[in-house]
């Protein structure tokens, strides 16, 4: 639901920590607190894309070059050296930990809550920011947004479907296909505001 935002919608939620996020009765995901939205260029749209196929791929190269195109420069980048410090912050993005809790309640169910560190998500965006102006970069704000919510999900899904192939499973919608949320049956969009 929040790729098809990103995708189909004027605007996105931008900030999707935990506390924002209400699991339903019927299984769907709430989203509350719209106190920060984004909205996504077509330039920074393609070459999000791009990006997206490169790291599905595990290319360096290809990532920085979709990064180049993103961002503005002035100077000629090394692509090299710009992929090799992009791998480096990959290798930092899996240290990021998430806090995982679930309680019994007197009835027999359970209650659980994710808590991602705050600190540790903003440490892993200086670093990409770090990088990208080391190398002459300098990216969009809405970049920022959509890198922010992508390491929440990240976490999230290395909890709760630590198994799930992203780019591969059908039911999971990547940046690279469109879905027209018009067509949709309402019960698969919540728009509550």
């Amino acid at each position: 639901v929040w790729t098809t935002s990103v995708m189909n919608m004027p605007w996105f939620h931008a900030d999707v920590h935990a506390g924002n996020l209400l699991v339903l009765d019927d299984g769907r995901v709430g989203f509350i607190d719209f106190g920060i939205v984004g909205r996504v260029s077509e330039k920074t749209f393609k070459a999000v894309n791009e990006l997206s196929i490169a790291l599905s791929n595990g290319d360096y190269p290809g990532m920085a070059e979709a990064l180049c195109n993103m961002g503005a420069t002035d100077d000629e980048v090394n692509i090299e050296r710009f992929a090799s410090d992009i791998e480096r912050v990959m290798m930092n993005l899996g240290s990021v930990q998430t806090d995982v809790t679930l309680t019994a309640l007197n009835d027999g169910s359970l209650q659980g809550s994710l808590d991602v560190d705050e600190s540790e998500i903003t440490n892993v965006l200086l670093d990409i920011v770090e990088v990208t102006e080391n190398n002459g970069l300098k990216l969009p704000r809405e970049f920022g947004l959509l890198v922010k919510q992508s390491l929440y999900f990240d976490r999230y899904l290395k909890i709760l479907a630590p198994n799930l192939d992203v780019m591969g499973d059908e039911r999971v919608g990547g940046l690279g296909s469109a879905v027209d949320v018009s067509q949709l049956p309402p019960q698969e969009v919540l728009i509550d505001v």
